[in-house]
């Protein structure tokens, strides 16, 4: 029999059970009083009473009866406990549906995402899947596409969207007509309705989350025309970011082709805005950056890359408005200059990038016309109204750190930041995800340098500690073979270095028995360019990094290596002028449709409601010197 340990299982659940249901645990609002609880506690008993008196399958059947009573009354842990003690090849059809619900919601509930993997993409379950109840049908479907989306299998989850969307009319509530006021139809837009209308903005959702290259290519392979349509219609979207009349112009030519599409029926809420993005784009627009001083390369980088997006789009022959540059460098007061921009014309303002001026135009109340400054504001003020802020924010990439790790399994962490204003900043933003997350920080180190990796490892990894007990062993029985060890605390490494001290860094950790820790970095430790010699010290890192850096077919690109003699140094300012050029006429997108995106050069743009665009970073990983991009999260060793 597999499990044989089902005996003496039953017996020790049996009494910790009891011993919890007794227990004066607070009852939470869903608890059931003190007679229900007396009654779920008896169920329990005798299903784990009949449980050991039964061989399988039927002591599976018990056991399944007894799990899902405990989930019911709070009590997941036992439950997940007992769900693991069964042999799901021994469950009937309609038993493992009730298993695989069951089970999976409880591993969600913990962020066991690979176990919830295994357990919704049982074969059987599959098999058995046209047979389900309608309800068990969209249950696991929407756990199916969400674990898919989230462990970055992109196609798998809009496969499972649009098969929930077969299933979604079977189980609908008679419909109510729709109201034909805009202001009233939320008030009658049936369950049903509202539930077909999430699911097909989260196919739209999700399929905007794949690479260009990907989306071009699944159009021209896919069969099932239902899935053909969503990726045209999601290449035209991504194809024509910078340019909204040409993009307007080819999603009515898609709706024209494509009539019957749910997504021609109910087009994705941000193309649904492109008119009215159009009406609002400005006749002139103002770069308040720094030409002189000691932000002068950064501020020509930014605008270098803002014209060279700027004359792609004047080449296509697209609808541009005049630009104005001003040295915002020039200028001991930056509403001084901001006054002098509105004065000559401007109705949007690109800038500034200096931090204090930043500031100061928060200190505002309310800004006369859009204003998307190219830093953040430091202090949690309230933003002022109008002001929007975009940069390259060092939290955002320690936060993208925490996420991906804690994904991939991790859950024991340890940082290796230098001792600075950032890297104390990459730090605490990791620590705060880390541990909203769920996770432990068992060790945060900082570095000054070269000349202390080895000491500053050394003692985060508790080496020392081990080499001096190996001392004490000798000192008392001789000449002994000891070999030291790092502390078992700790599964990954979060690290924000340099490309030069990266690779002194990873080496280091390998000379102090740490090769084998997982490492996930900051896109400082990658400087964009082929080192494979190099970079060999940097082998199985991940790291995320800007889109820019693997973009090689971008024309606005090849126009700043050509003209702007592009350093490698500068990579991340030229794509944020090349980003804020595609933000700006988005802005209102942004603001008013929930989940809007921007797929740019420097990430995946979101606004948060603090008025700041948000970065989510791609994913690469070093593999033989060489950058890798990664898509699916990789599972951790041993899940």
């Amino acid at each position: 029999m597999k499990f044989n340990a089902n005996y003496w299982l039953a017996s020790l659940f049996f009494s910790l059970i009891l011993a919890g249901c007794s227990s004066n645990k607070p009852l939470t609002s869903s608890d059931p009083g003190p007679e229900q609880a007396t009654a779920v506690t008896e169920d329990i008993r005798t299903l784990l009473e009949s449980a050991q008196n039964s061989t399988s399958p039927l002591k599976e059947h018990y056991y399944l009866r007894a799990a899902e009573q405990l989930q019911a009354s709070d009590r997941s842990d036992w439950a997940e406990n007992l769900l693991k003690a069964i042999d799901p090849t021994l469950l009937e059809a309609e038993e493992l549906a009730r298993y695989t619900e069951v089970f999976s919601a409880i591993a969600m509930e913990q962020k066991a995402w690979f176990l919830a993997e295994r357990i919704l993409t049982n074969p059987r379950l599959e098999q058995q899947w046209a047979t389900l109840p309608a309800p068990t049908r969209l249950t696991l479907g929407q756990r199916r596409a969400e674990l898919f989306a989230l462990l970055g299998d992109a196609t798998a989850s809009i496969r499972e969207r649009i098969r929930l969307s077969d299933t979604l009319p079977a189980y609908s509530r008679p419909s109510v007509p729709l109201s034909e006021d805009p202001e009233t139809e939320s008030q009658v837009i049936p369950t049903n309705r509202l539930d077909a209308d999430a699911n097909q903005d989260a196919i739209w959702e999700t399929l905007m989350t794949l690479p260009q290259a990907d989306l071009q290519a699944l159009s021209l392979s896919e069969t099932d025309r239902m899935l053909s349509g969503w990726y045209k219609l999601a290449v035209l979207s991504k194809n024509n970011q910078s340019d909204l009349a040409r993009q307007l112009a080819q999603v009515d030519l898609w709706i024209n082709q494509w009539p019957e599409h749910p997504a021609s029926l109910r087009l994705p809420s941000d193309l649904k805005l492109l008119r009215q993005l159009i009406q609002d784009l400005p006749d002139q627009i103002a770069l308040l950056l720094p030409m002189q001083g000691k932000l002068a390369k950064s501020g020509a980088a930014i605008r270098d890359g803002f014209l060279a997006a700027y004359y792609r789009a004047l080449d296509q022959g697209s609808s541009v408005p005049a630009i104005r540059v001003y040295d915002s460098a020039a200028t001991g007061d930056i509403n001084v200059l901001y006054q002098q921009a509105l004065s000559d014309g401007a109705d949007l303002i690109i800038g500034p990038l200096d931090k204090g001026q930043v500031a100061e135009l928060n200190l505002n109340l309310e800004l006369p016309i859009p204003t998307l400054a190219l830093n953040y504001n430091d202090t949690p003020a309230q933003p002022a109204d109008g002001l929007f802020q975009f940069g390259l924010a060092i939290e955002d990439e320690a936060r993208q750190a925490a996420q991906r790790a804690f994904t991939e399994g991790h859950r024991l962490a340890m940082a290796l930041t230098p001792n600075t204003n950032r890297g104390r900043r990459a730090a605490a933003a990791f620590t705060q995800e880390w541990e909203t997350l769920g996770g432990t920080l068992v060790q945060n180190s900082h570095y000054r340098g070269a000349g202390d990796f080895s000491d500053v490892i050394l003692k985060a990894l508790k080496v020392d500690e081990s080499r001096r007990r190996a001392r004490g062993i000798r000192s008392l029985f001789g000449s002994l073979e000891f070999e030291p060890r790092r502390r078992q605390d700790i599964d990954m490494i979060f690290l924000d270095a340099n490309p030069g001290d990266a690779r002194q860094i990873k080496p280091t950790l390998a000379f102090h028995y740490a090769s084998t820790l997982p490492v996930y970095a900051t896109r400082n430790i990658y400087a964009g360019r082929l080192d494979r010699k190099a970079d060999r010290d940097l082998n199985g890192i991940r790291f995320s990094t800007l889109p820019w850096m693997f973009d090689q077919q971008s024309p606005e690109k090849q126009s700043i290596v050509k003209y702007a003699k592009a350093s490698s140094a500068y990579h991340s300012l030229y794509a944020l002028g090349l980003d804020a050029y595609r933000i700006y006429p988005r802005l209102r997108q942004l603001a008013e449709v929930p989940r809007s995106r921007i797929y740019g050069s420097t990430g995946t743009l979101s606004l948060q409601n603090n008025n700041r665009i948000l970065r989510e970073q791609s994913w690469a990983s070093i593999k033989n010197g060489r950058a890798i991009q990664l898509s699916a999260v990789t599972k951790r060793s041993g899940q």
